[in-house]
């Protein structure tokens, strides 16, 4: 998929989880952080209204500064490290990434592209991890092959 593709987008309420980590430490602080995400709605009985997203604000040599969210319907209070927040809404440009993440700088190379002739960013970009399901407990052994996973890359523009 190298489409590129512009929208016209809502304002998104979510929850997340804002942290800086070692880059090292980072799949296991996604996962960490997908897990408290899940037993907040859980134990709240608050459905997703959609996939998780994580939201890179800066991503350096040694260490990140990482957003991993849920989008909700309504605002719902955070507790502990999950906070209410929002995606914003605008225009984006979007992209889709199929398969391993040792691939997603093309996708990431592809908006780039874009955005050298047709606008600037507005705000860090974001990737919506289409194969993971919040509505139920996350389980690593029940997510396809890291070949069949389908990552969105929405990236705000100005």
């Amino acid at each position: 998929m190298t489409t590129i593709e512009v929208e016209q987008r809502e304002p998104q309420p979510v929850l997340s989880i804002r942290q800086t980590v070692p880059i090292v430490e980072l799949t296991q602080a996604q996962g960490a952080s997908l897990y408290e995400l899940w037993r907040l709605l859980h134990d709240r009985g608050v459905a997703p209204t959609g996939p998780p997203f994580v939201r890179y604000h800066a991503f350096g040599d040694v260490e990140t500064d990482v957003e991993t969210g849920v989008p909700v319907g309504d605002a719902v209070a955070g507790a502990g490290r999950i906070s209410q927040g929002e995606l914003p809404g605008g225009r984006a440009v979007t992209t889709v990434h199929l398969g391993a993440h040792d691939r997603l700088g093309d996708a990431y190379d592809r908006i780039q592209e874009w955005l050298a002739t047709h606008g600037r960013p507005a705000g860090p970009a974001w990737e919506v991890y289409e194969w993971i399901d919040l509505t139920r407990e996350p389980d690593l052994s029940s997510w396809p092959a890291p070949a069949d996973w389908r990552t969105q890359l929405l990236q705000p523009v100005a």
